[in-house]
């Protein structure tokens, strides 16, 4: 009970937490009624992506489901995540895919993130002539874009890609209409279940993984980063 307990004031007393209680404060104290109305929903939008059961919701929609005909694939596209934790994560997954296929992999980012996933891999003892960099891609768009076009060059035909398991449907749109064979690996996937009352608490872990997704899904239909 005190674990309970602790937990629901750690999340009302730090960040996302005590900034709602604020806009809830300010909306019993302020006296125009738009201000309410402002601090109310700000309070609301603001909790609702600081909970685990949004997480769900929109995990649920970022879901892709491929059916894929290719036993052993050409190569291994790697789209990269910036100088992070999740980048480091896909190399991993990639060299352990590599271990069972020993096909090409193709590292793509822009300019020090590429070259840095290259590093790590040719730590692994990877061949450097198994490794194809496009340090030219900006975004999620050009990750692909590009990687279409070595795709083209190279002849690949069956691809798997690695990647944040929410990042798949956003990739899987870009690749439309390309006529490559995909099959998608998950870096990372993790299965977030709301359980107990602590899932309805707000908290900074919550509120940083719904902030990702909600990039995806807006990346999603606007479709140019």
């Amino acid at each position: 009970m005190m674990f309970y307990l602790y937990k629901i004031i750690k999340g009302l007393v730090f960040p996302p937490g005590i900034f709602i209680l604020i806009f809830l404060l300010n909306f019993f104290i302020v006296k125009n009624k738009v201000l309410r109305i402002l601090n109310l929903l700000s309070a609301l939008i603001l909790y609702l992506i600081s909970i685990s059961p949004t997480t769900d919701l929109m995990k649920e929609f970022l879901k892709v489901k491929i059916e894929v005909n290719f036993q052993k694939p050409d190569v291994i596209f790697v789209p990269g995540a910036g100088l992070s934790d999740e980048s480091i994560s896909r190399i991993v997954k990639a060299y352990e895919l590599y271990k069972i296929y020993n096909v090409p992999i193709v590292i793509s980012g822009y300019k020090v993130e590429a070259k840095m996933m290259k590093s790590k891999l040719l730590m692994f003892s990877i061949p450097d002539s198994m490794l194809i960099l496009d340090s030219l891609a900006r975004n999620t768009f050009e990750n692909v874009r590009n990687f279409i076009k070595i795709s083209k060059i190279k002849n690949f035909k069956n691809i798997i890609i690695v990647s944040s398991d929410y990042h798949f449907k956003r990739i899987d749109k870009i690749f439309k209409n390309s006529g490559l064979n995909l099959k998608y690996i998950p870096s990372n996937q993790i299965d977030w279940t709301a359980k107990t009352i602590l899932d309805i608490v707000p908290s900074y872990a919550s509120f940083s993984r719904n902030m990702r997704y909600l990039n995806e899904i807006l990346g999603y239909f606007l479709i140019f980063q």
